[in-house]
């Protein structure tokens, strides 16, 4: 992509352009990234602003933040139930937003509303892809990247991690809770609260970075390219895209020695091997979590 094209992402698939809502004097449409970055270089306020606003905000393809997400899934969803799964997908990612919201109030940081401002994701509803592989998946994202000029392990969200929703996870998004309703911003609250009991769904990451082809490949044998993140954590992984490109995560054979029965989960700082067949899970703060059911179990529950 040449240095001098306009440094807001935009895909075809959108409608209407990105504009920001609260701050478009910020993100001038034709503006290049060498152009934003001297600009907020001078501004006194960009000296305080978070860490994820600085980097994503300056990264080409980076602008408007979000995901691609990439719908497998139409014998057993119904369009409604998709558009009510994307719905909540939202709600969980931004709720979890709020939580580093509040910190970074708390530190005195600036322009903390833009990042909720800049969530804008990218959808792929191709009844083609129904039942699709996640080798098929990886291909045709890689493919998407590179039709965009762009490129992948740089630490942008939607370019690294795209989400892969099959007929399961689309199951356990709709099944999930949903975090209690309360103000977005409140500077004494560490995280946003669910009632007692609840417990939150999951999503499917695949690893843009991973190739299943390299003979150098030191992921280890059992690691396929895909790792799972609880709802709850959504805004957490996006945040630790920047550091996951040091390749300071072992998702590779660590207690991976029942790959046909366990799953990578992660929230991009930490994380754990669980059964696959874990469907819903207790919400925390921590990816190990106390409390989780199977599928059959949840059915049984609701019956």
């Amino acid at each position: 992509m040449s240095p001098h094209q306009p440094s807001i992402f935009h895909d075809p698939s959108w409608s209407t352009p990105w504009q920001s809502t609260d701050f478009a004097s910020d993100f001038p449409p034709d503006e290049t990234i060498g152009q934003r970055y001297k600009r907020q270089h001078v501004r006194p306020d960009w000296e305080s602003v978070p860490r994820f606003l600085s980097f994503e905000s300056r990264k080409m393809g980076g602008w408007p933040w979000g995901w691609a997400i990439y719908r497998t899934s139409y014998t057993h969803t119904s369009d409604e139930d998709w558009a009510r799964a994307i719905e909540k997908l939202d709600q969980a990612c931004l709720n979890d937003l709020t939580s580093y919201e509040n910190a970074w109030i708390r530190r005195g940081c600036s322009n903390v509303g833009m990042i909720r401002d800049g969530y804008r994701n990218v959808i792929f509803d191709d009844p083609a892809l129904e039942g699709a592989s996640v080798a098929t998946i990886r291909t045709k994202h890689l493919e998407w990247v590179k039709s965009h000029g762009l490129t992948f392990s740089g630490g942008t969200p939607r370019l690294d991690y795209c989400l892969f929703l099959d007929d399961r996870c689309v199951r356990s998004i709709l099944a999930s809770a949903e975090p209690m309703q309360l103000a977005r911003v409140q500077p004494d609250l560490l995280y946003v609260p669910y009632e007692p009991g609840a417990m939150v769904g999951y999503v499917n990451f695949i690893d843009s970075c991973f190739d299943p082809e390299d003979p150098d490949n030191d992921s280890g044998e059992f690691y396929q390219g895909m790792v799972r993140v609880h709802l709850d954590c959504l805004f957490r992984f996006a945040s630790s895209c920047e550091n996951l490109i040091e390749g300071m995560q072992e998702w590779g054979d660590y207690g991976m020695d029942y790959p046909d029965t366990h799953m990578v989960y992660t929230d991009g700082w930490s994380s754990t091997i669980e059964l696959k067949g874990m469907f819903l899970s207790s919400p925390d703060r921590k990816v190990k979590r106390t409390a989780s059911v199977t599928e059959d179990e949840y059915i049984e529950r609701q019956g």
